[in-house]
């Protein structure tokens, strides 16, 4: 067709010189180079009236670069321009050594354009955002430790996690806020207390204890009758049930100001160390002892913290002995440190039977409590190999997870080795997405996907992680930290049974090459994870993540 047409070879060279061409024409323009020299004296002749045409001033005034696909150049068919002095110089060889470097370039600039186009497919399809919208923190204080915590909202407090403005409620237990400005707060329930902001909070009911260095001087705690302003201190407040308000000075001093007098100097009193006062209803104050003691310090609390640990976490073991009778288990890794071969992974199927999964970099250190281990993954090559046997109508997944960072496409959880029919893939997006993928028969691959489990507030907490993959009620269910987040129906094409054989923990092994990069290794820790052969209940995934919250 472009033989016998030369318009319609012209096309071509322009196709191939713009970039449009596909591989397909640029080996056809190949072909015909080769074939005849009359075909290559027309390539360069493109060639010598395209670069004139580029180079001619533009009248209209200065414009842009010439565009990525310009309009289609067309030399008229009848009058083909004249050769060039250095053109004629050359014989067949010339030309053809010049054609086929010409023609070198062009199908490197094409191949390059392809790259590229490819690769931002490959991108697209992996869930790369180019310019991801900037991240807006509306914390104002970290939740840095907690003891014996009940009641209210607690169940969704995560040590690690920041606070932003609002109201916190519950009815036993200790808490300490680290305030943006730098202030420490220990507060004891019952309690009722609301963030203001990095250095302002109302205290409605209960017991705290702040201390306030020098960077965060000017620290504001509201309590029902009074308004207290520190001046580089350590203090209590406490509020009674009879509504009086008692403050304690340990450190330093602070200044009082009555209720809602926008800090009128005429009610101001200041406390010093040592003092305290104790301020009804009605605003009067009287002297009081002062009670250290009764004010949980930071040192107790983190001392009671780690008592409550201790109780959590034996009760966690508990739970982990019952799992390794559990007949619905696949695999169960507890991450349990062995101390006489430290580059083994011991797990359990639910008949008794030991799995060994293969340590490759992993750095043992601590897990959710200071008790237990777990593996870190950190590098390209950490992973833990494993083999799961079986065949499962249903599976459902759980992991104890801790997020360093996102710096990859995909962080692995669970992947087996390549993407074969009916081989899941468990794994978190870089913009914190979690994807369970399955290549469904006929070659039809699925991600079933939660978007933002991880997040950047989420990053080096721990977490549970939870998918279920239910063929019976053709569901998939995403959860985290006990809840369900995501219900996604099957692809119509899902069917057969699931596989998992050899797969890897944290990393993916035998990745296939279309898939870019095969670098997924997870950034962060790992102490838990568990695979059971049945769909579980959200109840069941819920207690899961209660009897091993740290």
């Amino acid at each position: 067709m472009f033989v016998n047409d030369r318009k319609k070879r012209f096309e071509l060279i322009r196709r191939c010189l713009d970039g449009e061409a596909s591989n397909d024409e640029f080996a056809q323009l190949e072909d015909l180079l080769r074939e005849s020299s009359q075909y290559r004296k027309e390539y360069l002749q493109y060639l010598n009236v395209d670069s004139a045409l580029a180079a001619l001033p533009d009248k209209r005034g200065p414009v842009a670069a010439r565009p990525v696909q310009p309009s289609p150049v067309q030399p008229s068919p009848v009058a083909p321009p004249a050769e060039s002095t250095w053109l004629r110089s050359f014989g067949s060889a010339g030309w053809l050594a010049v054609a086929a470097m010409l023609l070198f370039s062009s199908l490197l600039t094409l191949q390059s354009i392809n790259r590229e186009r490819n690769e931002s497919s490959a991108r697209a399809k992996e869930g790369i955002v180019a310019r991801p919208a900037a991240i807006r923190d509306r914390g104002v204080a970290v939740l840095t430790r907690t003891a014996g915590l009940k009641g209210g909202a607690s169940i969704k407090w995560q040590v690690g996690g920041t606070m932003p403005p609002g109201s916190m409620q519950w009815d036993s237990g200790l808490l300490q806020l680290e305030f943006y400005g730098g202030a420490t707060v220990v507060a004891e329930g019952p309690a009722e207390i609301e963030i203001l902001d990095e250095s302002r909070l109302v205290c409605k009911s209960g017991r705290l204890r702040a201390r306030v260095p020098e960077p965060a001087r000017g620290f504001v705690i509201v309590a029902p009758n009074i308004e207290l302003v520190d001046l580089g201190t350590e203090f209590g407040l406490d509020i009674l049930d009879n509504g009086s308000v008692e403050v304690h000075v340990f450190d330093g001093a602070v200044e009082l100001f009555d209720a809602e007098s926008n800090r009128d100097l005429a009610t101001r009193r200041q406390l010093n160390a040592g003092e305290a006062v104790a301020v009804d209803r009605d605003g009067k104050s009287i002297t009081i002892a002062s009670r250290d003691s009764r004010f949980v310090t930071p040192s107790r609390l983190n001392w009671m913290s780690d008592v409550s640990q201790e109780k959590t976490h034996r009760d966690w073991e508990d739970f982990r002995d019952s799992l390794r009778d559990d007949p619905r288990v696949v695999a169960y890794f507890p991450f349990d440190q062995d101390p006489l071969d430290d580059r083994v992974l011991t797990g359990y199927a639910g008949n008794g039977t030991t799995i060994e999964g293969a340590i490759v970099g992993c750095e043992w250190t601590n897990g959710r409590w200071s008790q237990k281990s777990s593996l870190q993954f950190k590098r390209p090559g950490d992973r833990v190999r494993i083999t799961v046997p079986g065949e499962y109508e249903s599976l459902s997944y759980s992991t104890w997870v801790r997020v360093d960072g996102l710096d990859r496409i995909h962080s692995s959880l669970l992947l087996t080795d390549g993407y074969p029919e009916n081989a899941p893939h468990w794994q978190i997006r870089r913009d914190g997405g979690l994807i369970l993928g399955v290549q469904h028969p006929g070659n039809n691959a699925a991600n079933y996907q939660a978007k933002s489990i991880v997040n950047a507030f989420r990053l080096g907490q721990w977490m549970h992680l939870a998918t279920v993959y239910d063929s019976e009620r053709s569901v998939v269910k995403h959860y985290l930290n006990g809840e369900l987040v995501r219900r996604q129906k099957l692809r119509a094409t899902a069917s057969g049974l699931l596989r998992i054989g050899k797969a890897t923990i944290g990393n993916w092994s035998d990745p296939e090459p279309h898939h870019l990069p095969g670098i997924r290794n997870l950034n962060g820790c790992m102490d838990e994870l568990i695979v059971f052969g049945e769909a579980l209940t959200s109840n069941e995934v819920r207690s899961i993540h209660e009897v091993g919250r740290p």
